[in-house]
């Protein structure tokens, strides 16, 4: 009997902005929720194991389902939550002794490419760019947002990790 595979293709039709913020994550989803009138909710955190991970990764996630406007936009942390962790415990007396990877996920990004973004806009709908730079622009206004941007995620190499 022979073997057949199965090959997929997935879609990755969405707007994604990356956002470089030093604020906890509840606290950035509520200046979002402020300034976009958005109501990004908490939800069960995203969980990635990779092939050669022991133990899988999760990273803090956040969504709204406008279905009036048939669009959905979420919030993901790109450091998982055990990388946070471990940068909080990091002091000037917790380093000493400790080893480079002890007590951190194998998996530290989501999106490893873009390790200076703190947090992925993904926005699921129909919009026009002005509509997008528009958005990019009111989360720039943002007091604790240092940058945004458009990001193309068909560009990106680990691209699988946005599909959820």
């Amino acid at each position: 009997m022979g073997k057949h595979t199965l090959e997929i293709e997935y879609d990755y039709d969405f707007v994604l902005i990356g956002i470089s913020s030093h604020e906890k994550d509840y606290r950035f989803c509520w200046a979002i929720n402020n300034k976009l009138k958005l109501e990004l909710s908490k939800k069960e955190s995203l969980e990635i194991k990779g092939k050669k991970q022991s133990t899988p990764s999760y990273f803090s996630f956040f969504t709204f389902d406008d279905k009036d406007q048939y669009k959905e936009y979420s919030v993901i942390a790109n450091f998982s939550e055990s990388k946070s962790m471990a940068l909080a415990e990091d002091t000037l007396f917790t380093t000493e002794g400790k080893t480079k990877n002890s007590g951190q996920s194998e998996n530290e990004f989501l999106v490893p490419e873009l390790k200076q973004m703190n947090y992925l806009f993904v926005i699921h709908g129909e919009f026009e760019d002005e509509e997008v730079e528009g958005f990019i622009q009111q989360i720039k206004e943002i007091d604790i947002v240092l940058t945004a941007i458009r990001i193309d995620p068909k560009t990106l190499r680990s691209k699988q990790n946005l599909i959820f």
